[in-house]
């Protein structure tokens, strides 16, 4: 697969929707709508849009703010040292919270409090419970939204594989705005099938079900 700029995706998607008179920076525009759509298209992970953050609690205070590109959670994990005795451990236990739904009638402070074993969503924050009784360290995998893209030599923060599918869905959209309906019904379909050919991210990933597995083997003098 080809990497492509969002100029070579705007040149494309112009030349698929048949359409030469569209400002070039409107035409920027329904890139980058096609790239959110992209993005978020049901059922499809897009591994490069996987990232980690870092966050520490403080007593009593069960709310952590979601990153500000956050998307959606990948899982949790709580840093807990290995002792108490100084302000800094040299070791960390990391243990994964587990997903729950957060309660609604909970106040903002629990009556509970201990080290946290579980975490919702809420809002714009996850809800650890039960509320922190000391400081922790917490480890957020998530998924990062997408940025507005403005450079003409700026590349989607997807696999390369999904670039031909940024074109398609721009030129149907090109195509939607000029009212022609027989264009933009023919870059739907072209959309449709050459998405029923890719293989998602998340799939790659089980491709062998065996796993990896690394033997160590000792040798005798």
């Amino acid at each position: 697969m080809a990497v492509m700029t969002l100029a070579q995706i705007m040149s494309h998607a112009t030349r698929l929707a048949q359409d030469a008179r569209t400002p070039t920076s409107q035409v920027s525009e329904y890139a980058n709508l096609a790239i959110g759509i992209v993005g978020q298209n049901d059922g499809i992970e897009h591994a490069p849009k996987e990232t980690v953050a870092f966050a520490s609690t403080s007593t009593s205070d069960n709310r952590l703010a979601f990153p500000t590109d956050y998307d959606y959670a990948i899982g949790l994990k709580l840093g807990v040292p290995t002792s108490w005795s100084t302000a800094t451990s040299r070791d960390t236990r990391w243990e994964p919270l587990t997903k729950v739904p957060p309660a609604w009638n909970d106040p903002y402070q629990s009556s509970q409090s201990g080290q946290p074993r579980d975490y919702g969503e809420f809002a714009t924050w996850f809800e650890l419970m039960p509320s922190p009784n000391s400081a922790y360290s917490v480890e957020m995998r998530y998924m990062r939204k997408t940025s507005e893209y403005t450079a003409s030599t700026a590349t989607p923060p997807f696999d390369e594989q999904w670039h031909w599918a940024i074109a398609l869905k721009t030129a149907e959209l090109l195509s939607a705005n000029n009212s022609d309906f027989t264009n933009e019904s023919a870059n739907r379909a072209r959309y449709r099938t050459y998405l029923s050919e890719l293989r998602p991210d998340q799939g790659k990933k089980r491709m062998d079900g065996r796993g990896a597995y690394v033997t160590v083997a000792w040798r005798r003098r």
